[in-house]
């Protein structure tokens, strides 16, 4: 009963983030954002049924019926069992592939370098110039390495973003997943 309830609450709180959230560079209109909300909602409910993916270390963007996925996962059948999740959503026109393997845990202090790269990071992305759809990029921090991942409106933005993560003391590897929507 609980379980329900605090899905329920989750998936509704997904989507109301969703729908508040600017979109690419302004292209979406009103009713594709109302469609990529949805697809998104159906999309992380699809992915907490399935207990074959660990869909809390899953983020998952959606831009004009295309379906992202990103994070870090410690194996490649989660990334199989979310990317093939993920295509059975009705609405979903595609599934696009930002997931990054990385076995193992993390110790207590990776975890704190990771947020403080995190932290830094963020910070990078919303004060640079040209980061006006820095809010559409996200960003992920595993044993140092960092996963760029969402949608963007240009290459040169998508190519500033993995420079200011590159910039970050600690950065061992940065995945620039980023997709670019014209």
């Amino acid at each position: 009963m609980f379980k329900t309830i605090w899905r329920k609450a989750f998936l509704l709180a997904v989507g109301f983030i969703i729908l508040a959230s600017p979109a690419i560079g302004g292209t979406k209109t009103a009713g594709e954002r109302i469609d990529d909300s949805t697809v998104s909602t159906r999309t992380k409910a699809a992915l907490v049924e399935n207990k074959n993916v660990s869909a809390g270390d899953i983020n998952v963007e959606v831009y004009k019926g295309t379906v992202q996925l990103s994070g870090f996962v410690d194996s490649g059948a989660k990334e199989a069992a979310a990317l093939a999740t993920a295509a059975q959503v009705e609405g979903a026109t595609r599934v696009l592939d930002a997931i990054v393997i990385m076995p193992g845990s993390r110790t207590m202090g990776e975890t704190v370098d990771d947020k403080t790269i995190q932290t830094r990071l963020k910070t990078g992305l919303t004060k640079g110039e040209g980061f006006s759809s820095a809010v559409s990029i996200n960003t992920d921090v595993w044993r140092g390495h960092v996963l760029l991942a969402g949608f963007v409106d240009s290459e040169e933005v998508k190519a500033a973003a993995g420079e200011v993560a590159r910039a970050i003391p600690g950065v061992k590897e940065v995945h620039n997943l980023i997709a670019v929507q014209p």
